[in-house]
């Protein structure tokens, strides 16, 4: 496209017609700009044409005052920076164009007055086309076209009930007729539960054959609604010219007041399995007064068999500090279990149904492994002399071959034993196996150091601690909350005449440390120095006591 004043080079023209971004350059004349050159893209997206150059804004959209006072305006901008100035806001034209990101550039004459304004403008259409794609990706199910579990934890649900439909037996079908005859079932069911059901509702498909309904208004109860969705399953299903027929089951729970979407999604799935035990085709509401303890356990072990595989577990750390050596000198290492990478499970749940299962050995050996691996980081931020306190089960150290494999883990990671606190509970301490003992003396002599957790708490006995192979004793921290100095004291006193060192646990304000420290306790864990976070996160606390 010609200029009106002849001033680009024909090369340069054809050059700027080529290019996709719109180009714009506007001659300055007493605060007004007059249309001086638009490339071919420009005045495709824009409308202004040939018979426009050498016009002003005002001029140019006559019919739209809006548009050319926000032009003018923006112009104005940059002109009175006197620099290139960036516009991230995009704004709709007359001809409905949705401009996008602007640099206008000045150009200045040789007497550097501003003679020129070069204005560069993405085009935001394929942008905006690219970040609905990008958000259909983020929020919806590309099988289905229902929104996803990402969707579901991102929107805000505070009211409703959640029903979470499974398909029975849908692993055979995939199984019997290939996962391309799955996919279609899963598509065919999608779409005929979204038939039935209004846009009021949100209905999601959280990965394989699951599906969730949000009802947040409704004037069905929620049997009515259940018993709606087995029958927008019923009838057949077309596979692959076969007819097919499916049944399944539905969990509902109630999202009441204060509940997140994860504690309800939590409940629904219980409820589901509880469906799913009573036979094809039922559905069951989550009931506080029932037991579901058994459901949840099955639930936990089902998934435990998967966690490491999965990458569901992480490790916190939580410091130890010693007012001695004015530094931290040991951090404990706490196991956190991700379910799905979603739900964290408490481990005051998980922990008994991996020990009772054996699967605590091998999600014992991930810990090892992870705690060596992370020693490094640790020591960079506490000194090379930091160790690290990993909790044992029983099972674990009933393990014939525990030992060993937690030698060849050092060994691999190239760790010395000298940095590794193994903690022991009660239960352990107090049992009579010679077997276990010996495992104690064994991993003693080699280095480790043993540590005796949450003293106080069951039946321990000054016989015991005199019997057992250990170097150190841990509080538990409801000594620290019902702060009784002659009790504590006495645990000191008595620790010191055993040569064991004390940690004090439970640590939760200033008060209870100093009180701790006139007792002569010397090292100390809580929330007060610090929560369990990652190891990256760690507080480096030289400020409590410094040197």
């Amino acid at each position: 496209m010609d200029n009106d004043m002849n001033e680009i080079p024909p090369l340069l023209a054809l050059a700027l017609d080529a290019i996709e971004d719109f180009v714009y350059i506007m001659r300055v004349h007493n605060e007004q700009f007059y249309y001086s050159y638009v490339n071919r893209s420009a005045a495709k997206f824009s409308g202004v044409s040939a018979e426009d150059l050498g016009k002003t804004f005002f001029e140019c959209f006559a019919n739209e005052p809006e548009m050319a006072h926000y032009l003018h305006n923006k112009y104005m901008k940059a002109l009175s920076a006197g620099q290139s100035t960036r516009f991230e806001d995009g704004n709709v034209l007359p001809n409905g164009n949705l401009s996008g990101e602007s640099i206008i550039s000045p150009l200045r004459g040789p007497d550097q007055r501003i003679t020129h304004l070069i204005c560069v403008t993405r085009d935001y259409t394929e942008r905006s086309r690219y970040e609905e794609k990008l958000k259909f990706y983020a929020y919806y199910d590309e099988l289905t076209h229902l929104f996803n579990r990402r969707f579901l934890y991102e929107y805000a649900i505070n009211k409703g009930t959640l029903f979470l439909l499974n398909i029975d037996n849908f692993k055979s079908i995939n199984d019997m007729m290939g996962h391309e005859s799955g996919d279609a079932l899963l598509i065919q069911a999608a779409a005929r539960i979204k038939q039935q059901f209004n846009d009021g509702e949100i209905i999601c498909r959280l990965g394989s054959d699951e599906f969730l309904m949000v009802c947040q208004k409704s004037d069905r109860s929620a049997y009515q609604t259940a018993q709606m969705m087995l029958r927008a399953l019923g009838g057949t299903f077309t596979l692959k010219d076969r007819e097919v027929k499916i049944t399944a089951s539905i969990g509902i729970a109630p999202l009441t007041q204060g509940m997140n979407t994860q504690t309800a999604l939590r409940h629904a799935d219980i409820a589901l399995h509880y469906a799913k035990g009573q036979g094809r085709s039922r559905y069951h509401i989550f009931d506080t007064s029932l037991r579901y303890e058994q459901i949840v356990r099955f639930h936990h072990e089902l998934a435990l068999n998967h966690c490491v595989e999965r990458n569901e577990l992480q490790l916190l750390y939580q410091p130890i500090y010693s007012t001695q050596k004015h530094r931290v000198v040991v951090v404990e290492a706490l196991l956190r279990w991700y379910k799905n990478h979603e739900q964290l499970v408490s481990p005051a749940e998980f922990i008994p149904v991996a020990e009772e299962t054996g699967l605590i050995i091998p999600i014992g050996d991930w810990v090892i492994r992870q705690v060596c691996r992370d020693l490094p980081l640790l020591q960079r931020k506490y000194g090379n002399g930091i160790r690290i306190a990993v909790n044992i089960s029983r099972i674990q150290l009933d393990d014939p071959d525990f030992i060993y494999r937690l030698n060849q883990i050092l060994l691999e990671e190239q760790v010395d034993a000298s940095y590794i606190d193994l903690e022991i509970t009660e239960s352990v301490a107090t049992s009579n196996a010679v077997e276990e003992q010996s495992s104690l003396l064994k991993l003693r002599e080699q280095g480790y150091t043993i540590s005796l957790d949450d003293f106080g708490t069951g039946y321990s006995s000054l016989s015991m601690l005199t019997r057992l192979p250990i170097d150190k004793i841990k509080i538990d921290r409801s000594f620290v909350t019902q702060m009784n100095p002659p009790v504590l004291k006495a645990l000191i006193t008595m620790a010191e005449a055993l040569n064991l060192q004390v940690v004090a646990e439970g640590i939760e304000d200033q008060e209870q440390w100093d009180r701790l420290v006139e007792l002569g306790y010397t090292e100390f864990q809580g929330y007060w120095f610090s929560y369990p976070m990652p190891a990256g996160n760690l507080p480096d606390l030289d400020h409590l006591f410094p040197a």
